[in-house]
């Protein structure tokens, strides 16, 4: 996958199938989008996401980010999905005013080559919005695009797949909510960095994440997970928070404990994927009580993972 970032100087290797959007968690309902473009390769075309480094709402409104993915996590994934080409596009002062005709024409058609267009229903671009489906209709004959348009994709409940809805879900820890509507498991992917090492005095040496500020974490506490080293997979526990009955003053981190795992991956990039909420992070007032607790906690991951395997048969 070609990758070109932090430019306004664009180019299609050849006519392509271009989607549009911000794209943050790659929902099931953003990859319908994506397999429209990646399909348009049986018609000869290159297939284009288009998106932006930072998201342009956060910068106009000046609230800080808060992402399902980072941007590094969002390119791996839409590599793995065969893309040809992925776009983030800067969004600054001059880039903000670009008019939703000239988006179009001089972005889209002219340096794009863009000779399919799919979006979703509700896609808006240009200065202040001013650009819509209906506006990319108009535009589609003129130009000598296709446009398609996708709906959104709904719950069983008829509730719209939007990654603001899997925020709300994942800020109250309902992990098993937000693996169905990603359609994969949230997860934390990061170097592992050094922590105080308290854990492998306990008996449960465990490895240390911090990931972006912009990274949206849920709640404080326990969950199941799973972490990939090196390709290979591995059952877990991890705990989101800042260590209280440790003492001091700890940074909100991810510290995971790997079962039956004894190497050194200091500087190396683990995945951590996140698969149920087991328990709030609480002080328990001595070190004995917490090794105690975190004994419970690897009960009750094994009792989650045998559970899951039996519904497989």
């Amino acid at each position: 996958m070609r990758f070109i970032r932090d430019t306004t100087e664009l180019s299609a290797e050849r006519d392509s199938a271009v989607t549009l959007g911000k794209f943050d968690g790659l929902h099931r309902g953003h990859r319908l989008l994506i397999s429209e473009v990646t399909a348009a390769a049986n018609e000869g075309l290159q297939s284009i996401v288009f998106t932006f480094g930072t998201h342009p709402r956060a910068l106009v409104e000046g609230r800080p980010q808060e992402l399902l993915l980072t941007n590094e996590e969002r390119h791996d994934r839409l590599e793995a999905l065969g893309l040809d080409l992925l776009i983030e596009y800067p969004f600054n002062e001059t880039t903000s005013h670009i008019l939703a005709e000239d988006f179009v024409r001089d972005i889209l058609v002219r340096q794009l080559r863009a000779r399919k267009i799919v979006v979703g229903t509700d896609f808006g671009f240009g200065y202040r919005r001013a650009g819509n489906v209906k506006l990319l209709c108009s535009l589609s004959k003129e130009c000598g695009f296709e446009l398609v348009v996708r709906e959104k994709l709904k719950t069983k409940e008829g509730i719209d797949i939007s990654s603001s809805y899997i925020k709300e879900r994942l800020k109250r820890g309902e992990m098993e909510a937000v693996h169905a509507l990603l359609g994969y498991p949230f997860f934390i992917r990061g170097i592992v960095r050094h922590g105080n090492r308290n854990g492998r005095t306990f008996g449960f040496p465990t490895i240390n994440q911090f990931p972006e500020e912009k990274k949206l974490l849920p709640p404080n506490g326990v969950y199941v997970s799973r972490t990939i080293v090196d390709g290979q997979s591995y059952q877990s526990i991890t705990n989101i928070g800042v260590k209280p009955t440790i003492g001091g003053e700890y940074p909100r981190g991810v510290e995971t404990f790997i079962e039956d795992f004894s190497q050194d991956i200091y500087g190396k990039t683990a995945l951590v994927e996140l698969y149920s909420f087991l328990r709030p992070e609480v002080s328990f007032g001595s070190e004995n009580n917490l090794i105690a607790q975190i004994k419970r906690d690897r009960q009750s991951a094994e009792k989650y993972w045998r559970e899951e395997s039996q519904k497989r048969y």
